[in-house]
């Protein structure tokens, strides 16, 4: 197998694992318990109808978060991590722009910005870690 991965002794190794059970934790609950979790993402959603939205975003945390592990098991360099990390924080961004659009709750926003945040700084420093 490769060795061209991050190792588990990394910091930076358990930074994007924490992302990934982070993300799949929200898909999960978007899942399990989905008019709470639309609130906490800061767009509430009480009609039945729109739990079909709910289920497809708890989806998409979830396969976001499972891929992120599967790249970190294939062992990849870090730059394909920090590629893939750097798209997927546009995810972030659109759900900031999502909630400010459509509420504008002040804490979702910020968890939202926090994410995205988050995400490029990761990505960066996985960047800079494999051109070292």
């Amino acid at each position: 197998m490769d060795e061209t991965g991050l190792r588990r002794a990394s910091l930076l190794f358990w930074m994007v694992v924490l992302l990934a059970v982070g993300i799949i934790f929200i898909g999960v609950r978007f899942l399990a318990a989905p008019i709470t979790a639309a609130a906490a993402f800061g767009v509430p959603a009480d009609a039945t109808t729109q739990r079909a939205y709910l289920w497809a975003k708890g989806t998409r945390d979830i396969v976001s978060g499972l891929l992120l592990l599967a790249l970190l098991g294939m062992r990849v360099g870090p730059r394909v991590i920090a590629a893939f990390i750097l798209v997927a924080a546009l995810i972030a961004v659109a759900d900031f722009v999502n909630v400010y659009l459509n509420m504008g709750y002040v804490s979702a926003l910020a968890i939202h910005a926090g994410t995205a945040a988050f995400m490029v700084i990761l990505a960066a420093l996985l960047w800079r870690t494999s051109a070292s």
